[in-house]
């Protein structure tokens, strides 16, 4: 729940950016709704724009006067104002959300590399003993793992014998949890090819301690660790974006893709291992998601209609005037087929 109330919070800040910016340049808003179509209630009339509360409850919208038009005939940096304001909205909204948690946990430090599980073949001695994806192996036949390469040397020796080792989970912020638990398993002989004697694949992984600052200085630095977050997670971001568009032309999308059901799965995960911080930090990833996305050159989202503002430059307002509607309503019917299509792969999951 909390997850579904955050995207829709992140949602409507993106149209209250874009809001704020058409008051600010003098462009009329008809509406501004609380929630997705069709309408529920009018709330009331301020300043010649009205305010809806809307059935699908999901963020909300902006109708501007003359939004088809050319926005009342503003100028094409008035228009690419009030366009990269929704986004401005989520990149400044995604920074301050984790200035807010390294605030109050304190600024990141990489410390030793911790041997992570990051893959667990089904049906495999390690799946039947319980080891999950996102376990950290703490000792392994009482030795303390210290790399990736001397685990496999160790299970490796151990083949047909009882091997012991301790677990706990890694948390989404990158500390490992309190709670470890015991793992026996026999290694096989002659497992199948790729597989491993226990079938899993490992990887190191830093482990992460916290710096916590004096409540005078706590805010300025999670600022300073707030900006550089955002910037890491923008550049994974575009490049997951790359990825995803450059599978579609070749008609397929990446296994890890996640729709609106992977998204509340993972929050979901999140808040309950993580609490209410672990939530906050999820959040502010969603809403750099939110940035990226709509900055995106494709019709029907905010980069595609700025690519409609230099087309203008080059082409002139009439000539593209003509197409831009008719473009950009076949962006949005290729977006929720995409959805559409993400969505029933997540459910096809569960």
């Amino acid at each position: 729940m909390l997850t579904f109330l955050i995207l829709s919070l992140l949602v409507l800040l993106h149209e209250l950016g874009h809001f704020l910016a058409a008051r600010k340049f003098g462009v009329k808003v008809l509406e501004f709704g609380f929630g997705l179509p069709p309408k529920l209630v009018r709330l009331g009339r301020r300043g010649g724009t009205e305010y809806t509360l809307n059935w699908l409850p999901l963020g909300g919208f902006v109708r501007l006067f003359g939004e088809d038009n050319d926005m009342g005939g503003k100028s094409r940096w008035v228009r690419f104002a009030i366009l990269v304001a929704g986004v401005s909205a989520n990149l400044l909204v995604g920074i301050a959300m984790f200035a807010l948690v390294y605030s109050v946990v304190g600024v990141p430090t990489l410390g030793d590399s911790r041997v992570v599980v990051s893959q667990v073949v089904e049906g495999s001695p390690a799946d039947l003993a319980g080891i999950t994806e996102g376990d950290v192996v703490v000792t392994l036949a009482g030795e303390e793992v210290v790399s990736s390469s001397s685990f496999v040397e160790t299970v490796g020796a151990k083949k047909g014998e009882m091997l012991t080792m301790y677990v706990t989970p890694l948390l989404p912020d990158g500390t490992v949890g309190e709670n470890s638990r015991q793992v026996s398993l026999i290694p096989r002989t002659d497992p199948p090819e790729g597989e491993g004697a226990i079938g899993v694949g490992v990887v190191e992984v830093p482990s992460i301690t916290y710096d916590k600052k004096p409540w005078y200085l706590a805010p300025f630095y999670g600022v300073v660790e707030g900006v550089k977050e955002a910037y890491l997670w923008g550049v994974e971001i575009m490049r997951g974006m790359v990825q995803l568009f450059g599978g579609l032309l070749r008609g397929t999308l990446p296994a890890e893709m996640s729709g609106p059901v992977g998204v509340w799965q993972a929050g979901e995960k999140i808040q309950d291992q993580s609490g209410i911080l672990g939530s906050i930090r999820f959040g502010a990833i969603l809403s750099l998601n939110l940035a990226v996305f709509n900055l995106l050159p494709i019709p029907g989202l905010d980069g595609g209609r700025i690519l409609f503002l230099l087309f203008e430059g080059v082409f002139g307002k009439k000539r593209v005037s003509k197409y831009e509607g008719l473009v950009n309503g076949a962006g949005i019917i290729f977006l929720i087929a995409l959805l559409i299509f993400i969505t029933f792969k997540d459910i096809a999951k569960l």
